[in-house]
């Protein structure tokens, strides 16, 4: 624009320098200082810290946005818990690869926990946190303090024949998913045993009785979503009622719920992408059902409804506590773990018809991957169905089940062309 930019660094010798090495030293600082001036670089990553760039960086996020609420959150946790104390001192343009791998390398040794507890973090942890460093990183390019985010190119020759982590998933067996699903909608007589209680400050002892337990409607719509479509629980809470067509049987999914410092947001879904998944019949009977309830409760509940009414019932959500407002999203998975416990305690025999305590609701999700793909379902539509970002990601996370494939395609094989030898005629 016509104005001369002025561009300036310092060196200082050691003091313990004769003055003509002195001054030669710093003729060769100067000749690679304007070189890389000329060849495009700039100096200005080179006078500003980690730290203050990392506060540059989360303003000019919150002022546009860019980042949802709880992204935002995860990386103002390990950027303050961990990076500020060992990089933030560190000059931008210094956080070279090897002073990130020393990092990194640092978060696997014993003892290196914040919460007390022994041992290293996992490696899908120590992800995150350099995840975290090259995001900022390459916001630094784009702002132009650094000319490259060395982590981006980083080993990339070396980790070509690199063999990708496989992951681990837990779900249900085919047999406990449908063991699961009868508790959802049968009655169950709950044993208590004998207890004490106090009443009037005074003790009084409970002798054992039995109880008819049966789910709430609510419940057994969430869970046979779950396990349908396979779908997050912060999608499933996030449904509103015109989400779900009655007609086709599809429920639309297009957006999520999360908790950040104790407030509920609502954002997009994981992948920024929205769906529609085919559900059967006994899904759509339910929340049928669970509809017309709802639609009695707001008149029955007058003011006290902090729903939708009339017209707009349509905008309320699907899942809600008992005065129409949205269900927490730490909701059903007290609600799941209950489940187990009383098909477990009530219904199974023995060990071997229990289902296993240690699942967690996200394990749903799971289950009805493995399901999917058993049954021989095209990994691009099991990807459809799940919501994810790509086929990869599936091909990532349920490599186990694809093995499991594999092998009854081996067997195809043999049978086809084992099963009686060639005859070969030789004239």
């Amino acid at each position: 624009k016509g104005k001369k930019i002025s561009e300036t660094a310092t060196f200082t010798p050691d003091p313990k320098w004769s003055e003509e090495r002195a001054r030669k030293a710093a003729e060769k600082f100067a000749v690679r200082f304007e070189d890389k001036i000329k060849a495009g670089g700039s100096s200005i990553g080179d006078k500003i810290t980690f730290e203050k760039f990392s506060n540059i960086f989360f303003t000019d996020m919150e002022i546009s946005k860019a980042l949802a609420k709880s992204t935002m959150f995860d990386y103002r946790q390990r950027i303050n818990s961990r990076i500020i104390p060992a990089l933030g001192q560190v000059k931008l343009s210094q956080v070279t690869n090897h002073v990130v791998k020393e990092f990194l390398n640092g978060l696997r040794q014993d003892s290196c926990r914040l919460d007390g507890k022994g041992g290293a973090l996992t490696e899908s942890s120590i992800t995150k946190y350099r995840a975290t460093i090259s995001t900022v990183l390459s916001y630094a390019v784009e702002e132009g303090y650094i000319p490259i985010n060395p982590l981006i190119y980083a080993g990339k020759q070396r980790g070509h024949g690199k063999v990708k982590r496989e992951y681990k998933t837990k779900q249900l067996t085919l047999e406990q998913a449908k063991q699961f699903l009868w508790i959802l909608d049968h009655p169950v007589n709950v044993l208590h045993k004998a207890h004490t209680v106090k009443r009037n400050g005074k003790p009084v002892q409970i002798k054992e009785y039995t109880q008819l337990w049966s789910l709430d409607l609510k419940w057994q719509l969430f869970f046979y979503i779950a396990l349908f479509t396979g779908a997050r629980r912060g999608e499933i809470v996030s449904l509103l009622w015109s989400d779900i067509d009655f007609s086709l049987n599809t429920i639309h999914f297009s957006k999520s719920t999360a908790v950040v410092k104790g407030e509920v947001i609502h954002k997009n879904t994981k992948t920024y992408a929205t769906r529609q998944c085919i559900v059967p019949d006994i899904v759509i009977a339910a929340a049928k059902k669970l509809m017309h309830e709802q639609q009695e409760a707001c008149l029955r509940l007058g003011d006290y409804w902090k729903g939708s009414r009339g017209k707009q019932f349509q905008n309320n959500f699907v899942f809600i506590r008992d005065d129409g407002s949205q269900m927490h999203i730490c909701s059903p998975r007290t609600e799941f773990k209950r489940v187990i416990q009383i098909y477990n305690t009530n219904i199974a025999k023995d060990e071997t018809e229990m289902i296993p305590d240690d699942l967690t609701l996200h394990d749903l999700r799971h289950t009805t991957a493995s399901i999917l793909i058993n049954k021989k379902l095209d990994p691009r539509a099991v990807s459809g169905v799940l919501g994810h970002a790509n086929t990869s990601t599936r091909l990532n996370i349920y490599a186990y089940f694809f093995h499991q494939s594999s092998k009854e395609a081996a067997s195809i094989m043999a049978d086809a062309l084992l099963d009686e030898p060639a005859v070969v005629n030789h004239r």
